[in-house]
């Protein structure tokens, strides 16, 4: 009985090894998927990158000299207004009473100032004929001249109280966007309250501050590429202005850059970088990575693609990306300068999946058979 047991446990592992074997041989015999790759694409280049805050080229916070409550404000943040276009009102009843006042005195010595002038015309052709003194004259003249005087006097009182009217109606100084509110109808305006901030809707610029070792790489009307990480995009540029002097800056050199053509998605405020090269200064070669955008695989917010990996596995690789070139996109880092991306595959790709990499011509023949 004992010997009849151990036959049957000897038989059933061989049997379960047999099992196993067959099941180890199937899963061998599963068919890689086919896939195209590429190597990623390099090219040395020299120069270097530094980074800056856009701006509008002409920003404004509009304030007034008049102390007075808001009593409308005509525009909302992101409204697009033209030059001397009315923004905001604030209460001038007593400015009005005061401008009033102020006219009519400047009337009333106009109106004295003509009849001590024709009074001194008078004087003066008596004076010709010898009818009255010299000195009768001259008391005719002072009356002149103070009439003037008191004239002269009323018209800046007038004019005054007519500059403070102005700082009541808030006025555009130059075409371009509200780009902040800070006050609110039926609020209390000061003299140098900042009220609203105008930004011009036309050109923009990066400004930037620069170390010492790199002002020397940089010029005027040099050409460079400005990145937006925020929208995604790479735009062309100019730098148009560079200090040269530090003193003002705390050991920094300002640098002001322009974009070549205004992108309407770009925003005042936005962080920025700079790329440009450098123009046979000596500087060292830097390798740039590129892969075509459309092989990137986005998941949970970051980037990556698929490459040719050991043992022919598909392989998932993380990697940082950095401007837009065309069709490519450069990486920043995790990927060699040798590496194969997988740019199609006949199936989906996942991490260890076993793959066999075949030329385009085959691919091509592939694709003629299926049709």
């Amino acid at each position: 009985m004992t010997t009849y047991k151990f036959i049957f446990s000897l038989l059933t592992i061989t049997l379960l090894a047999c099992g196993g074997s067959d099941q180890k041989s199937e899963s061998s015999d599963t068919p890689a998927v086919n896939v195209q790759t590429v190597t990623v694409n390099t090219s040395a280049q020299s120069g270097f990158s530094f980074s800056g805050t856009i701006s509008a080229e002409q920003m404004s916070t509009l304030k007034t000299r008049h102390a007075g409550y808001v009593k409308d404000i005509l525009v909302n943040v992101g409204d697009e207004v033209q030059k001397n276009q009315t923004l905001l009102k604030i209460d001038n009843a007593e400015l009005q009473a005061q401008l009033q006042q102020a006219k009519a005195g400047k009337d009333q010595a106009q109106k004295q100032f003509e009849i001590a002038q024709k009074d001194l015309e008078r004087f003066e052709r008596l004076k010709a004929s010898n009818s009255i003194s010299e000195k009768e004259l001259e008391q005719i003249q002072l009356q002149y001249q103070s009439s003037l005087s008191a004239l002269e006097q009323a018209k800046q009182s007038y004019n005054k109280v007519a500059a403070m009217m102005d700082y009541t109606n808030i006025k555009a100084p130059f075409t371009g966007t509200i780009s902040n509110k800070m006050i609110q109808e039926g609020d209390m305006a000061m003299p140098g309250m900042p009220l609203l901030s105008l930004t011009s809707s036309g050109q923009l610029e990066v400004k930037s501050d620069l170390s010492e070792s790199q002002i020397t790489k940089v010029k005027p009307q040099q050409k460079v590429s400005i990145e937006v990480p925020s929208v995604g995009k790479t735009f062309e540029g100019t730098i148009t202005e560079v200090s040269t002097s530090s003193e003002a800056n705390g050991s920094r050199y300002f640098v002001k850059t322009t974009f070549e053509n205004a992108p309407k998605e770009v925003l005042s405020g936005m962080f920025a970088k700079i790329y440009t090269m450098a123009e046979n200064n000596g500087d060292s070669k830097q390798i740039l990575v590129s892969i075509p955008k459309a092989v990137l695989v986005e998941k949970n917010g970051l980037e990556g693609v698929y490459v040719y990996g050991k043992s022919n596995t598909a392989l998932l690789r993380w990697i940082k990306t950095g401007r837009q070139l065309g069709d490519q996109v450069e990486v920043l880092s995790g990927l060699r300068p040798k590496d194969k991306i997988i740019i199609s595959a006949e199936s989906r790709l996942y991490n260890g999946l076993q793959i066999k990499e075949i030329t385009s011509s085959k691919q091509s023949k592939r694709n003629t058979k299926k049709e």
